[in-house]
C-alpha cells in the first residue's frame, strides 16, 4: 500500500469536485440559495413536483418573494412552531425562481408544504408563470421526505 498524505489528497479531491460535473454530464452545481437558517439550498426542478392550476387573481408584481408570501402565506397567526420561509433558487435578469416552505403546519398528517414558483419579468412586473407544490408527511403519515404523494 503507497503513504497517502495530506499533500496529495486535498489536490485530488478538487479535482473530483471540478471535474464531477463534467463527468456526469450536467453543466455544473444547481442554482443554490443561502438562507440565514438553512444555509444553502438547491433548485430542486421543476419535474419534482405536483403543477398548481394557476389563479388568475394577482400572478404579477414588483417582488417575486413578497407576492410568494402574499400568494402561499398564512391569512392569519398560527399555533405552535409554524414557520415560512422564502428563497430565491435563481434568478437573472428577466426570470426568478422562488421556494416558499411552511413548516409545522396545524395538520396531523402533512408536516410541510412548499411551492416553487417561476416567474419572468414583462413590462417592469414580475408575472407568476408556473407554480408546483411537495409535501413532507409526519412520521408514520407517508413520505418522510419532500414529495408528490399525498400524506395519510
Amino acid at each position: 500500500m503507497l503513504p497517502v498524505s495530506r499533500s496529495t489528497v486535498l489536490p485530488a479531491l478538487l479535482m473530483l469536485f471540478v471535474m464531477l460535473p463534467i463527468l456526469s454530464g450536467c453543466d455544473g452545481p444547481a442554482p443554490t440559495s443561502t438562507t440565514r437558517d438553512s444555509g444553502p439550498v438547491a433548485d430542486p426542478g421543476r419535474s419534482t413536483f405536483e403543477d398548481v392550476q394557476l389563479s388568475e387573481t394577482r400572478t404579477r408584481g414588483l417582488d417575486p418573494l413578497s407576492l410568494a408570501r402574499e400568494l402561499f402565506g398564512a391569512r392569519e397567526p398560527m399555533e405552535g412552531l409554524y414557520s415560512e420561509e422564502v428563497e430565491t433558487l435563481a434568478a437573472s435578469a428577466e426570470r426568478q425562481v422562488v421556494l416558499f416552505t411552511q413548516m409545522e403546519l396545524p395538520d396531523d398528517s402533512v408536516r410541510g408544504m412548499r411551492h416553487r414558483l417561476e416567474f419572468l419579468l414583462e413590462d417592469g412586473q414580475w408575472h407568476l408563470v408556473w407554480v408546483g407544490r411537495q409535501v413532507l408527511c409526519r412520521p408514520g403519515r407517508g413520505r418522510e421526505d419532500w414529495g408528490t404523494a399525498p400524506c395519510l
